[in-house]
């Protein structure tokens, strides 16, 4: 996990009534092989029934601009298990980067 700046404001994300929960604040490794500091969300939307979505938020190339991933989808409140989906990627990639210095 990464210790850095301050979350990013999801308000464009979010209707009146959806629900974000904050997962992690990581270093994430796309499908590229890039690793991108990234913070991790969960999102139950209401808006045309319940769907929770997993998202990704990156500081983008522009400077003081965030590019949103959403990584997953699934119908109903699923957070539990979008969360737990989110972190088990999180431990992936901590494990292909080898151990941590003083572990």
């Amino acid at each position: 996990m990464l210790d850095v700046t301050p979350a990013p404001d999801l308000d464009l994300l979010l209707a009146p009534g959806d629900q974000a929960e904050f997962v992690a604040l990581c270093a994430w490794t796309t499908r590229l092989g890039r690793t991108e500091a990234s913070w991790l969300y969960v999102v139950l939307h209401q808006g045309h029934g319940p769907w929770t979505h997993a998202y990704r938020v990156v500081p983008d190339r522009r400077p003081g601009h965030l590019a949103v991933f959403l990584e997953r989808a699934e119908p109903g409140d699923r957070r539990a298990a979008l969360r737990a989906w989110l972190q088990d990627r999180v431990a992936e990639a901590d494990g292909r980067r080898g151990p941590r210095p003083g572990s």
